[in-house]
C-alpha cells in the first residue's frame, strides 16, 4: 500500500488507510514500515511519522504538515513523486 505514495496519493491518506485496516498499528511501526519500503529516505522522514497526529492522538503534526514536510524529503532522496493530492 505504501507504494501508492509514489503514484501521488498523500502519505497521510495512505497512513490513515493502514490504520483503518490494522487497529494495532502505531506511529512507530508505521515509521519503520516507511523506512523499510523506501530505504533511501533519511531518518527525518521516519521521525516525522512518529510525530504525526495519527488516529487516536491529540497532539502532533497535522496531515497537511506531514505531507508538506515529507514531499521534499522524498524528492531529495531520489524518489520521483508528483505533488500529492488529498
Amino acid at each position: 500500500m505504501l507504494h501508492e505514495i509514489l503514484s501521488g496519493r498523500a502519505p497521510s491518506d495512505v497512513f490513515r488507510r493502514i490504520f483503518a485496516a490494522d487497529t494495532m498499528m502505531s506511529n512507530v511501526r508505521l515509521g519503520e514500515m516507511l523506512g523499510d519500503e523506501f530505504v533511501e529516505l533519511n531518518s527525518e522522514a521516519v521521525q516525522l511519522v512518529w510525530h504525526w497526529m495519527g488516529p487516536g492522538k491529540t497532539q502532533g503534526l497535522s496531515d497537511a504538515s506531514l505531507d508538506g514536510l515529507l514531499l521534499p524529503i522524498f524528492r531529495d532522496s531520489g524518489y520521483s513523486v508528483p505533488d500529492w493530492d488529498k
